[in-house]
């Protein structure tokens, strides 16, 4: 059964966030994700994350590291999508998806695009064989592979042989009609489109946060130190942030985010720092290989802006395979 909504939020890497990097130079290889698929998200979109799937195989430690650096979401659709006869490391190029909020961030509407290569036959009798349901909407092939705990329809809609939209069928129905009449979407988001534009073809992974999302990762990052006076009125003061993550022979992570003011920036920035060194002591003995990565990470404050760079070689990311010391949640 599909979960319902945005239960779990943010990037977690083994305790905490890592927040990092302003603009790099983009990678060789790297993959956009194109403004006509951009442009078939909702206005209000809150998050949007992007898989580059071929770049990322490229790693050689890509078979060990799918379970513990792709997102957890990219774990569950592939579930589904294997009902299909979809495999995402055979047929699947690069991937994104997107959250909107409805009654509350908890229950975020997910939509997204699948682009690659499909073999719409193939599909059609692996539905019929695991007896799922195929609707027809603006003349495009719907199937339901599940419920969530609300009755919503998870489903996935071949456009053509290349595209994949999936999601929940409200939002999944009016991302074709977005496909074919046009209409407001994120890409009239000024906000959300900037966004975009600073991460989009500079990583491999990457995804976006608006405010409230933003807020939201903050507060499940604080944990109980969201409880200090002063410290809520502080997480509402950061405005947005972007990831990225960058696999190759090691692994790269960056995050920008920016704040209300630079007074905001700064308090946080000394948050974040005595974050870190808690961290790194709590870390010395049982796993003092991410403590030595976590002090060699740079933090950096610049007006409304925070910026933590981290990067782990590849003999560090071998260790921290073998001890399964990475997790990732987005």
């Amino acid at each position: 059964m599909m979960r319902s909504g945005r239960q779990r939020f943010g990037l977690t890497l083994v305790v905490g966030v890592i927040l990092a990097g302003t603009v790099v130079l983009a990678p060789a290889g790297a993959q956009s994700l194109a403004q006509p698929v951009l442009g078939l998200y909702p206005p209000e979109t809150g998050e949007v994350v992007f898989v580059d799937l071929q770049a990322t195989r490229r790693s050689p430690y890509y078979a060990q590291l799918k379970e513990q650096v792709l997102p957890e979401r990219f774990r569950d659709l592939a579930g589904l999508a294997a009902r299909l006869g979809v495999d995402f490391d055979r047929n699947v190029d690069q991937l994104s998806w997107a959250y909107v909020k409805t009654e509350s961030l908890a229950h975020a509407d997910l939509m997204g695009v699948a682009e690659g290569t499909y073999f719409l036959d193939e599909i059609q009798r692996a539905a019929a064989a695991h007896q799922l349901r195929m609707t027809m909407y603006r003349g495009t092939p719907v199937f339901v592979v599940g419920k969530n705990d609300r009755g919503q329809e998870f489903v996935f809609a071949f456009r053509d042989n290349a595209t994949c939209l999936f999601g929940f069928r409200r939002p999944v129905e009016a991302m074709l009609d977005r496909a074919a009449d046009g209409g407001p979407s994120l890409l009239n988001n000024a906000e959300m489109r900037g966004l975009v534009e600073e991460v989009n073809q500079r990583a491999a992974i990457w995804l976006v946060l608006n405010g409230e999302f933003t807020q939201l990762g903050v507060r499940q990052f604080l944990g109980r130190a969201a409880r200090v006076p002063g410290v809520e009125g502080l997480a509402e003061r950061v405005r947005s942030a972007s990831v990225r993550l960058e696999l190759a022979r090691g692994l790269e992570s960056t995050i920008a985010a920016r704040c209300a003011t630079a007074t905001d920036a700064l308090w946080f920035s000394a948050f974040l720092q005595g974050a870190l060194f808690l961290q790194r002591q709590q870390l010395n003995d049982s796993n003092p290989t991410l403590a030595r990565i976590l002090a060699d990470a740079e933090l950096r404050r610049e007006n409304d802006r925070l910026s933590l760079a981290l990067s782990i070689p590849e003999r560090d990311l071998i260790t921290l395979i073998q001890s399964n010391s990475l997790t990732f949640r987005f």
